[in-house]
């Protein structure tokens, strides 16, 4: 493993398979059962009980309107109390609000948006720590962002890849290096063939071979708490589940 780049044995897993498969799970928010209207009911009834995750997920289907009417109002009332009980995706929707989300809502507080984001990043979900990145960025704390951008650089997440890319290329938080830029660069695939190939015959040799070599051995890690933000109505009704078995 080197400093920079986590390198893992690939065990005949395809990197460029697993880097798209992290953008199509998104996919996976796509509601999966027809009866969204009963799972929302009894998340509501195991979040009245007190139960964080669930109070998460309630707030995340008034939010996108699963289940139920969308109503972000109420979205941000039970992410508040989500995030009260410590659950890390209710603080990252929380964060989500106070950064622009919650316009009419809840007024814009950057400083409240990156107390929750951060709850969220340390737990492990990539797209906290991608954001928690992009904030530090702007206050001008380039080795601070660039930390959080590694972090979620190795589960795999493209527009972190990217950004790491654009740090090393520019030197920014680190010592200029254009062969992990063109590592990075190439690892995020958002760029174009042409463009990465562009940027691979900027480099001498030895700096390619570095990078194509540093590129081959590596494999996004996500979390289990980023594939669970990002399982959407599958999250809950597992959630559901666990919940039921545990009652009997």
């Amino acid at each position: 493993m080197t400093k920079d780049i986590m390198v893992r044995s690939r065990s005949g897993f395809d990197m460029k398979f697993a880097v798209l498969a992290f953008s199509c799970l998104l996919f996976l928010s796509i509601p999966a059962d027809a009866d969204d209207a009963g799972t929302f009911n009894a998340m509501v009834a195991l979040a009245d009980q007190g139960d964080a995750e669930a109070q998460y997920h309630v707030g995340m289907m008034y939010n996108n309107g699963i289940g139920t009417q969308q109503d972000r109002g109420r979205a941000f009332e039970w992410f508040q109390k989500s995030a009260a009980a410590n659950d890390p995706l209710g603080a990252y929707k929380l964060g989500c609000y106070f950064d622009g989300q919650g316009a009419g809502i809840v007024a814009t507080d950057f400083d409240q948006a990156l107390k929750y984001k951060l709850v969220a990043a340390k737990a492990g979900y990539a797209r906290a720590q991608h954001d928690v990145a992009l904030m530090y960025d702007r206050q001008g704390n380039s080795e601070e962002a660039l930390k959080w951008w590694k972090m979620a650089g190795e589960q795999g997440l493209p527009s972190a890849l990217f950004s790491l890319s654009r740090a090393y290329s520019a030197g920014k938080g680190t010592p200029r290096d254009l062969s992990l830029s063109y590592a990075y660069f190439k690892l995020s695939q958002l760029a174009p063939a042409k463009n990465v190939n562009e940027m691979a015959s900027m480099l001498s040799k030895p700096e390619r071979e570095r990078a194509d070599k540093l590129v081959a051995a590596w494999e996004p890690q996500p979390t289990a708490l980023t594939l669970k933000a990002l399982s959407g109505i599958r999250a809950a009704d597992e959630h559901l589940r666990v919940a039921k078995s545990q009652a009997h």
